[in-house]
């Protein structure tokens, strides 16, 4: 589900930027290579976000072979909860998104630093969703999205941040790393990515 609806923009927006610059072009094989984990980010994000809107309208994206693992049956679950092992397979998607996100970084640190408009692009959304991922990590047991969506001036401030240190790697890196640092991490290598494909 994520590769499609989200990582084929990814590979999209790669081959155009690959089409725009020459420069870009010369990395087209380890930008696309990341272009589907970049994609794959976002749409993880946001489904984690709106588990129990999505819940309402009697849809579910989450893998049940995650929250098996911890005896919780992700279709009975509702909002309200406060199950452990819901809160252990929530975190394990956190740790799996926020995986992405650092291949996501990755991509927008691959494009040259003088193509600020495109990295700005990349790093804001970059920016938001690794302060979403927070704000689900520190609230488990949220029961709607609108508690754990970012406020407009951490919207700002992931704004201002990226536009000051968008042509500088060490500075972007530092700031996601600050950002990132109470997240769980997740190994999100080919044995281990079942779970993020299965979304």
């Amino acid at each position: 589900y994520c590769y499609y609806v989200a990582g084929v923009v990814g590979e999209m927006l790669t081959e155009l930027f690959c089409d725009y610059s020459e420069e870009i072009d010369q990395n087209r094989d380890e930008l696309m290579k990341l272009s589907v984990s970049f994609g794959q980010a976002l749409q993880m994000t946001n489904i984690l976000k709106d588990i129990w809107e999505d819940h309402h309208r009697g849809a579910c994206w989450l893998p049940r072979d995650v929250f098996n693992k911890f005896n919780v049956d992700i279709t009975s679950k509702t909002p309200g909860g406060r199950s452990e092992g819901f809160k252990k397979g929530l975190s394990e998607l956190v740790g799996v998104a926020h995986a992405h996100l650092d291949n996501a970084l990755r991509y927008s640190l691959i494009l040259p630093p003088h193509e600020k408009g495109l990295r700005r692009f990349c790093l804001w959304a970059l920016g938001m969703a690794v302060l979403t991922l927070c704000k689900i990590n520190k609230n488990p047991w949220f029961t709607e999205g609108s508690q754990v969506k970012i406020s407009r001036r951490s919207v700002k401030a992931t704004i201002l941040f990226s536009n000051l240190g968008v042509s500088h790697n060490g500075v972007l890196k530092l700031l996601y790393n600050i950002a990132g640092r109470n997240l769980p991490v997740f190994d999100i290598s080919e044995k281990n990515v079942k779970a993020a494909d299965s979304l």
